[in-house]
């Protein structure tokens, strides 16, 4: 047994269970196999063991008990059973139970009562005076104050822990830490520090026998690609994680796993998959937790569902809100805005956007809730121009400039591409940037795509009139195949004669191009969906084009004309915020258009502030000096 006892110590837990399985008889062996599977990440089998431990009386079996159902996602069990075992223990037993149970309660949804206990439980390790035993502790009251929003402390915490934390034995506590301080060096975009930690726990990684363990660093590795945008990569590691979480049980890793890759497959347009995802979580909905709700509403609001988005998001943030966990709740309502956008419910748009907009100001952590700021756009441009949001927004334009917009793609076709022409000539497949080697082979899918039924020639003529006949028949052929050759043979098709064929998008291909939506915005008068449309002349590389040309003075004359009109009918309505507004988003295309100037600084007259009104009077006298 004392051989045992020592493999045990030396964290050699794949020994102990060999060793013990189907032999344990006592109640310590009973407990040592239990912990061995807990931390391997057996957890099922660790929940038998452990409560065999327990009716045979070992404490520690009973405390560990109690984390098994923890991270079994069964919080109000856990509860109960830390909570009726309380008083009978003494030493660090109780320490480390009051621990468990703190956090239990906080997963639960009871943040304040499970802080105050872990924070009694960390008082109580500094009393003992063992420094690696109160690093455990540490790491736990960390994530508990970054849940809660207070990152300062929690990454003075965590660095804390670091330092006093050992690598061997037992690797476990010191991953946790750099884990926990990965992702807020992730969400406080300090990506340099944050692939140092990653290399540091991966080091740390590698002296523990746990697939559990490598499994929680993967998530923060996902995290961290995709807030890079790095989403091929990130798409294959919640594959690999979403093989391996079915058989570990843990609960947080499986809720993590099934959200984020039901969410991703909804992005880029699969969205009968995302729900296959989703409903494969073993839970009946009625017992989800917040961020399964969350991510029912996202695929809700994705596949235009917004009754059943708006219904979702509204539970998942009402219980992000009762259990004070900021940052999921940003995100919940960014979502449940844009939803009430499309609803044309205003009022709701506004008093929720303002809620999460002042949430983010506190917070100041942009660039975790940068993909969701990106998707949504469009809600965005639509508060620059509202006068009750519009404050809220000022402090954070500098920060959402350039933002890219993500139309939803259709589920069904070989081949789904979002094109962006706007501002710069980009093509997405499955929310991933293609990279071509020509110039020109964008230009002539979006000419395919807008004027099907060109020849060769017309199209050479109308892109590339600047080459000869030779030369532009030998480009277009090579822009032509590096179509095929980076987006599928499919791509395009030609009919007709062999000598002149005119060309067409394949027939399973959908273009998603955001010249299109631009326009479609504009013909429904949706000013701010055009504005977040907008981010620059059409295909601005494309110089001796006289057809691009065209197409760049039509799109800047529509936007133009529409914002003219709308703030024409406000003046005359005498809503002079808006008119302001409106001017100032003009003024971002052409800054130099003296009648706008001058329609601005007197409408801002009418209730601007004494510096507002200097800014926009320095502004005009500018034009004449």
């Amino acid at each position: 047994m004392n051989d045992i006892e020592a493999q045990f110590e030396a964290g050699q837990f794949g020994a102990v269970i060999t060793l013990l399985e189907g032999e344990a008889r006592t109640a310590r062996e009973h407990a040592l196999l239990g912990l061995s599977l807990l931390y391997v990440g057996r957890l099922e089998e660790a929940e038998l063991s452990l409560t065999r431990a327990s009716l045979l009386g070992d404490p520690e079996g009973q405390v560990e008990l109690g984390n098994a159902l923890r991270l079994l996602g069964r919080f109000d069990e856990a509860v109960t059973h830390l909570q009726a075992i309380a008083p009978d223990l003494t030493g660090e037993l109780q320490l480390r139970c009051l621990r468990w149970w703190g956090v239990a309660e906080f997963q639960a949804g009871q943040t304040q009562e499970g802080l105050k206990r872990v924070e009694r439980a960390w008082h109580g390790y500094i009393a003992l005076g063992n420094e690696e035993l109160t690093g455990r502790v540490t790491v736990s009251l960390a994530q508990m104050y970054n849940v809660l929003g207070n990152a300062r402390r929690a990454k003075l915490l965590l660095s804390e822990a670091v330092r006093v934390l050992p690598s061997l034995p037992d690797p476990a506590p010191r991953l946790t830490a750099l884990k926990a301080l990965l992702e807020l060096q992730i969400a406080h975009s300090e990506f340099t520090k944050a692939r140092k930690t990653l290399v540091d726990a991966k080091q740390t990684l590698a002296q523990a026998d746990s697939p559990r363990l490598r499994m929680l660093l993967m998530t923060s590795e996902a995290e961290l690609l995709r807030v890079s945008g790095d989403y091929s990569s990130y798409l294959s590691l919640l594959e690999d994680l979403r093989l391996h979480a079915e058989g570990l049980q843990d609960h947080n890793l499986r809720v993590w796993t099934i959200s984020r890759l039901a969410e991703h497959q909804s992005l880029i347009g699969q969205h009968s998959q995302a729900l296959y995802t989703l409903l494969g979580f073993e839970r009946k909905p009625a017992d989800w937790p917040a961020e399964l709700w969350a991510t029912s509403g996202v695929l809700a609001r994705r596949r235009s569902d917004l009754l059943g988005a708006s219904v979702d998001l509204r539970k998942a943030a009402q219980m992000f809100r009762d259990a004070g966990r900021i940052r999921e709740l940003v995100r919940v309502q960014l979502h449940l805005a844009a939803a009430a956008l499309q609803l044309k419910e205003e009022a709701t748009v506004a008093t929720v956007l303002k809620e999460a907009l002042t949430h983010m100001l506190r917070l100041r952590q942009l660039n975790e809730f940068r993909p969701d700021l990106e998707e949504l756009n469009e809600l965005l441009h639509y508060a620059v121009l509202e006068p009750e949001i519009a404050p809220y927004m000022e402090p954070l334009l500098d920060n959402l400039a350039n933002l890219a917009g993500a139309p939803r793609l259709p589920e069904d076709g070989a081949i789904a591409l979002q094109v962006t022409t706007l501002g710069r000539a980009a093509v997405q497949k499955d929310g991933e940037e293609v990279k071509f080697t020509y110039g020109g082979t964008v230009p002539i899918l979006v000419y395919i795509a807008l004027k099907p039924g060109r020849t060769r020639a017309e199209m050479q003529l109308e892109l590339f009139p600047e080459k000869d006949a030779k030369s532009g028949a030998a480009y277009m052929r090579q822009c032509l195949k590096e179509l095929r050759d980076k987006l599928g043979p499919q791509i395009v098709r030609f009919e007709g004669p062999h000598q002149a064929p005119w060309y067409a998008l394949g027939q399973d291909v959908h273009v998603d191009l955001d010249l299109q939506h631009f326009r479609d915005a504009l013909s429904g008068g949706e000013v701010a969906r055009a504005l977040a449309l907008y981010r620059g002349p059409f295909l601005p590389d494309l110089e001796e084009s006289e057809w691009a040309q065209l197409v760049r003075d039509e799109a800047l004359l529509a936007l133009t004309f529409e914002l003219r009109n709308q703030m024409a009918r406000y003046e005359a309505e005498g809503d002079h915020q808006r008119v302001v507004l409106l001017a100032n988003q003009y003024l971002r295309i052409d800054p130099h258009e003296h009648e706008v100037l001058e329609l601005r600084l007197k409408a801002a007259e009418a209730f601007a502030p004494p510096h507002e009104l200097a800014k926009y009077t320095a502004d005009l006298r500018r034009m004449f000096n």
